[in-house]
């Protein structure tokens, strides 16, 4: 099971003749943008696979893809009859971590580890949080990453969400705020890398992987002889939510993570204020 999500999305794109949207980012700011942009798609609850049977798909088929398909006997992939395999496929492609899963209202929050912008705009919605109901509004969290280590510390985030309830904000907080800590003592010492694996993300050989070392952050704490085993599993569901993120940017048109979008609409500003004035 672990091993079978990534090559088939992997295929799924291939056949369907896009590239996975561009990770974006980077450290650059995005241009100056009004306090809202319009989303050309619904409101709330597009991508909410506890509410809705049949999720947007933003990929079109090239001919290509059609007769490679076709030749096999297939029909157009979707990723809920891709993912749906998994156990926890649900909390995959859409990660609640903070409210009721079927609230009325929703956050959606699109991450990239890579930019240090990321953690700025998670604290915003943290701060936005203390005000709100879980019963009438929820907070989802979709990572992509220009540097490959973000997509398991999103996967970090989504088994905490389903294996540690209640415990997956305060983790992200630590996981952006420890990937710019990191990154600005490597820069410090000139020894400045790209984040490809969790040994890449320390700043002494003596740190501890930033994933690893929240392991026994959590209550429970994970036992040693498992840790493996939920590394396993991070690294798999990071790539899963990592597809819908870039679903979600198309389907709203996001260009830049991070991003934050308030039932249904792209704050171009994000702050606690500007996420509230949009739920009132």
């Amino acid at each position: 099971m672990l091993g079978k999500c990534v090559p088939v999305l992997a295929m799924m794109l291939l056949l369907l003749g896009c590239a996975a949207g561009g990770s974006g980012g980077g450290s650059e700011e995005a241009p100056a943008a009004p306090e809202l942009s319009g989303a050309p798609g619904a409101g709330a609850n597009a991508f909410n696979p506890y509410m809705q049977a049949t999720l947007p798909n933003t990929r079109e088929f090239t001919t290509e893809g059609q007769q490679m398909l076709g030749a096999m006997g297939g029909g157009q992939p979707t990723i809920e009859g891709e993912a749906a395999h998994r156990k926890n496929w649900r909390e995959e492609i859409y990660p609640v971590v903070f409210g009721d899963r079927t609230a009325p209202h929703e956050i959606l929050v699109l991450l990239n580890f890579s930019n240090p912008r990321s953690a700025e705009v998670w604290k915003a919605v943290t701060t936005a949080s203390r005000s709100l109901s879980p019963k009438e509004c929820k907070i989802a969290v979709f990572g992509n990453s220009t540097e490959n280590y973000g997509t398991d510390l999103m996967g970090l985030a989504i088994w905490i969400a389903h294996s540690r309830p209640g415990q997956a904000m305060p983790y992200l907080t630590y996981a952006l705020d420890r990937w710019n800590e990191v990154k600005a003592a490597q820069r410090r010492a000139g020894t400045a890398k790209t984040f490809k694996n969790e040994y890449d993300a320390t700043a002494t050989a003596a740190d501890y992987p930033i994933h690893y070392a929240y392991l026994s952050r959590l209550k429970p704490p994970v036992p040693a002889a498992d840790e493996l085993n939920v590394a396993k599993y991070c690294y798999n569901a990071g790539n899963v939510n990592m597809y819908q993120t870039t679903q979600l940017c198309q389907y709203y048109g996001v260009r830049e993570r991070p991003a934050v979008i308030v039932d249904g609409r792209v704050l171009g500003k994000v702050s606690a204020d500007a996420i509230l004035k949009v739920l009132k």
